[in-house]
């Protein structure tokens, strides 16, 4: 009997240990997939600098393709909101805004006071046509952080849209 309960408690441990080891493995993998896509895009931007454009584009697309493969691993990672900003940004690069739009909401809901969320979403949506969630993202970044001057030309524009809609539903 005592022999019998031995054994079910090591084949317990066991299938503990073959589960850490699982979703250990699959946390390491995640973050080696977003290490490689922060350096593609980090080659990216570099590319783009120097006015290399079809490599730009390569790497681009090199970074998105590593995130949906880390996209696809489970595990523990804390600090992902900077990796959604900056697959989202990938995304916007390639010319691919509702994924990246997709990415920045997914960013925000990590990190909800964001400044870089908050206008990469207003700027991916005003982009897409969608001015009223343009608007609306950006008023409440406008509430959390002071206007930046650059952008008062894009907010009055936005403003205007948004009192436009407001009036044609009435």
């Amino acid at each position: 009997m005592k022999r019998k309960s031995v054994l079910i408690v090591a084949a317990l441990f066991f299938l503990v240990f073959l589960g850490l080891s699982w979703f250990g493995i699959s946390t390491v993998s995640r973050r080696l997939q977003i290490v490689h896509m922060e350096a593609r895009f980090k080659a990216a931007e570099a590319a783009l600098r120097q006015g290399r454009l079809l490599e730009a584009g390569y790497d681009y697309r090199r970074a998105v393709q590593a995130w949906q493969k880390g996209a696809q691993y489970s595990g523990y990672y804390p600090r992902i909101c900077r990796a959604y900003l900056t697959a989202g940004n990938s995304y916007q690069q390639s010319g691919r805004l509702r994924a990246a739009l997709k990415c920045y909401e997914e960013g925000l809901s990590g990190d909800p006071l964001s400044i870089l969320f908050l206008t990469s979403i207003g700027s991916c949506a005003y982009r897409l046509g969608e001015n009223k969630k343009a608007f609306t993202v950006l008023q409440k970044s406008r509430s959390i952080y002071p206007l930046k001057k650059s952008l008062l030309p894009v907010w009055v524009e936005l403003e205007r849209e948004n009192q436009r809609v407001t009036r044609s539903a009435k």
